[in-house]
């Protein structure tokens, strides 16, 4: 990680790696210039309530107590938001919580790792994302931690592209926030099964620095320079047990939807899912990719269909 991080994982190899530099002043200048979307918050919570009350892998029960899970961490308001989308017509407001396509770890997996995970993946995200897009539209992932962050692709419409990190240890959860044409230096090509795609290189990290102490972590690839930028960090006290319980962290790289079917979007997806865990001592094992043993696929069968999967590391859908 970063030159001052207590552990000793080393940067993931599918890409020339020069030393980690630290840029996250300036992610935060470029945060503060970009305007809170109160809006585009609700959603979100939204968003997260429905994808646990209506995941297909749980029981009614497990239902429920998935739901109070992210619940505990959206704030007081969260539990009244299932509520308000029972009574909300989808004509008249977007569609939250769907699957469009994408991975779920199965639970032995999510909850397989002592003293810290992490994951890297590369963000298939078209800019426009073409098609019927005319909400919001997130390409998202968790690395297992309850208590980690989503670094994430956020569409609106066709012309409002943004990468967010949302940190679910937080009580200010939104953290950054920069427009899509701000990370040239980040977004890069990359050829899957004939096709070259533009893709956005994240590695997202939480992992235990002593005792209480918890840290998480987000860095971007710089294509230009050769290496990763750290953008995101931040300390926190937590437990084993809150690191490993309930709904939180259970999806790898997903398509999350708002609308009740797409049609025409262009491919979108993740390339080269790469995860590790540290053992109850510290130790960091190899980078492995995420395999179909410890994942399922979900899709909410809301028009989107597969270019091709490689199973579970990598995919990419349209509609």
């Amino acid at each position: 990680m970063a030159s001052d991080s207590a552990s000793a994982l080393l940067a993931p190899s599918n890409r020339p790696n020069k030393a980690i530099e630290d840029h996250q002043a300036d992610f935060a200048a470029l945060t503060a210039k970009t305007p809170v979307d109160n809006a585009f918050r609700a959603a979100f919570v939204q968003s997260k309530m429905r994808l646990a009350h209506t995941h297909p892998a749980n029981d009614i029960a497990a239902r429920d107590a998935a739901t109070k899970s992210v619940a505990s961490r959206l704030g007081a308001d969260a539990s009244s938001k299932l509520e308000q989308l029972a009574r909300t017509a989808e004509t008249d407001h977007p569609v939250p919580g769907g699957v469009g396509y994408g991975v779920f770890y199965n639970n032995a997996f999510k909850t397989g790792w002592g003293r810290g995970t992490s994951i890297a993946f590369d963000i298939v995200c078209p800019t426009p994302p073409g098609g019927n897009v005319n909400t919001y539209l997130y390409l998202t992932a968790t690395n297992r931690s309850a208590l980690g962050v989503e670094a994430f692709i956020f569409y609106r419409g066709q012309n409002d592209t943004h990468f967010r990190v949302f940190d679910w240890a937080r009580t200010d959860q939104w953290q950054t926030d920069i427009p899509l044409a701000g990370l040239a230096n980040y977004l890069t090509p990359m050829a899957a099964h004939g096709a070259t795609y533009q893709v956005l290189p994240v590695w997202n990290s939480t992992y235990q620095l002593n005792a209480t102490t918890w840290r998480n972590e987000v860095l971007l690839y710089n294509r230009v320079r050769g290496g990763w930028d750290l953008v995101y960090r931040f300390d926190y006290s937590a437990t084993d047990a809150q690191q490993k319980t309930g709904f939180i962290g259970s999806w790898g790289p997903i398509v999350e939807t708002f609308q009740t079917l797409y049609s025409g979007t262009r491919p979108m997806g993740a390339l080269e899912t790469l995860l590790v865990g540290a053992n109850s001592t510290g130790t960091w094992g190899s980078w492995a990719r995420l395999s179909a043993a410890d994942s399922w696929l979900r899709t909410d069968n809301l028009g989107f269909q597969l270019v091709f999967l490689d199973p579970n590391y990598a995919f990419v859908v349209k509609s």
